[in-house]
């Protein structure tokens, strides 16, 4: 596909997978990337989310944890992520979905059987989003990503991304 072909929609979208990486770096000792990332993808010129959490299900030790959440109604606005990100991780610490998606401690769903069906259905339930999507891939360790998240617009622009940007999330260390 040429550069011209693509829409500006779409610029954005890889433009802010293809930095990613470097911003990671970035933030090397911090114990909360992950929400960093997360908040990242979620923004209107990456995926465009409402809501979204992720999770780790591991069914050797047989948890599901949750690991970072975000809500477009409790984003951070108070300027850059990546160059302050002492005031960021404090924002972090008080927004409710954030907090409600860290609590979250329980049996693993791949050790149970359950089906994707059950667990999007669970966790959208504890979580108020609304019109819930999953996305489940597999990570290190025969670990699994959980991701539950809800649309702005269902428009599938983003859609073929997805797993490239929610792959980055994997490569952040869990506290």
């Amino acid at each position: 596909m040429k550069q011209e072909e693509l829409s500006q929609k779409q610029r954005k979208l890889l433009n802010c997978l293809s930095t990613l990486p470097r911003k990671i770096l970035l933030l090397y000792g911090q114990e909360n990337v992950t929400e960093f990332v997360l908040h990242e993808l979620c923004q209107e010129y990456c995926f465009d989310l409402k809501k979204a959490a992720y999770f780790v299900d591991n069914p050797d030790f047989n948890c599901l944890k949750g690991v970072a959440g975000f809500c477009r109604e409790e984003a951070y606005i108070d300027g850059d992520i990546w160059q302050n990100p002492k005031a960021f991780s404090v924002h972090m610490k008080s927004a409710p979905f954030n907090k409600k998606v860290r609590l979250v401690a329980q049996e693993s769903f791949k050790k149970k059987g359950e089906s994707e069906e059950t667990v999007v259905t669970t966790i959208a339930h504890n979580l108020g989003i609304e019109e819930p999507q999953l996305h489940v891939w597999d990570i290190k360790h025969d670990n699994h990503g959980y991701f539950v998240y809800e649309k702005v617009v269902n428009d599938g622009c983003a859609d073929e991304h997805l797993v490239d940007g929610l792959c980055l999330l994997s490569f952040c260390p869990l506290y």
